[in-house]
């Protein structure tokens, strides 16, 4: 388990329990309270089901537009940074999928779903209320992986069959660099590689190696990371104006002002940290445990 202390509470995160290992990436939680916050978040080649439990949650193209996500929703993986504004009372639960949790827990490929963000009922029904509740009321993050390990094991009635096999495992390639070694890993030609990734994945393989790539840059020049990686920054990138492009790409910044502006901020795991008090639950009340 990984995890960061940042004011009153760490955010946790771990490892899937060996029956969720082909469809679940990793678990993470986070509980803290103080002030509203904006979060920058940068892209990732990974759908995620989160579940809040704090106070409203909103999510957008922009900050000033973000919209109040469901207290059980599906993030879908995105391209270019988005916001997310929330608290000041943060309580959050998530479930990173693999590509094969996609088809398996949500019976849609990961390519349907990029730059989405629905509520997890479009998927689950009334289970995904269901699930919320159970998570709710349990009191350490232990429990609340064993309540989900339960409901997960539930929904997942099917065995991985052909491509779904080989491309489950691309959300594990952390090491893979290359088009080269990814075909080697999952032993398919470049072709065949290329139809499985627009099929499942819904990008080409090269920009999912770059999404990769900037995610272990990421954590590597955090100044705090929480997320273990085995590269060095500069290994990375050929140099650092190619660094800079990856940044300015991904992150609209530089990764000089990334560092920081972790650094100055009271919360080391957000990029920016200011109050929304114009941000209002609007969809009536919900139960928040």
């Amino acid at each position: 388990m990984i995890a960061t202390q940042t004011g009153a509470a760490p955010l946790v995160r771990e490892a899937p329990p060996p029956a969720l290992a082909e469809t679940v990436e990793f678990l993470s939680q986070r509980r803290v309270g103080g002030s509203a916050v904006t979060l920058s978040i940068f892209p990732t080649a990974r759908a995620e089901l989160i579940f809040h439990f704090g106070d409203p949650f909103f999510a957008g193209s922009t900050a000033a537009t973000a919209r109040q996500l469901p207290r059980a929703a599906l993030l879908g993986p995105r391209a270019e940074p988005y916001w997310q504004v929330a608290g000041p009372r943060i309580d959050w639960f998530m479930i990173a999928l693999t590509p094969a949790g996609c088809r398996r827990l949500l019976r849609v490929p990961l390519a349907e779903l990029w730059g989405r963000d629905l509520p997890l009922g479009h998927f689950w029904g009334e289970a995904a209320d269901e699930l919320h509740r159970e998570l709710v009321s349990a009191g350490t993050f232990a429990a609340r992986i064993s309540i989900v390990e339960a409901m997960l094991s539930s929904l997942d009635t099917r065995a991985p069959t052909g491509d779904i096999v080989k491309i489950a495992a691309a959300a594990r390639l952390g090491s893979i660099k290359t088009i080269k070694q990814m075909c080697a890993a999952l032993s398919i030609g470049p072709r065949r590689l290329r139809q499985v990734f627009a099929a499942e994945i819904g990008i080409a393989p090269k920009e999912f190696l770059s999404i990769i790539r900037f995610g272990r840059h990421l954590a590597a020049v955090h100044p705090s990371p929480w997320i273990e990686t085995e590269d060095a920054c500069d290994t990375e990138y050929v140099d650092e104006s190619h660094a800079t492009r990856a940044f300015r790409r991904f992150a609209d910044t530089t990764p000089g002002a990334y560092r920081r502006g972790k650094t100055m901020t009271s919360d080391s795991l957000i990029f920016t940290g200011q109050a929304f008090e114009h941000l209002r639950d609007t969809t009536g009340p919900e139960p928040s445990g």
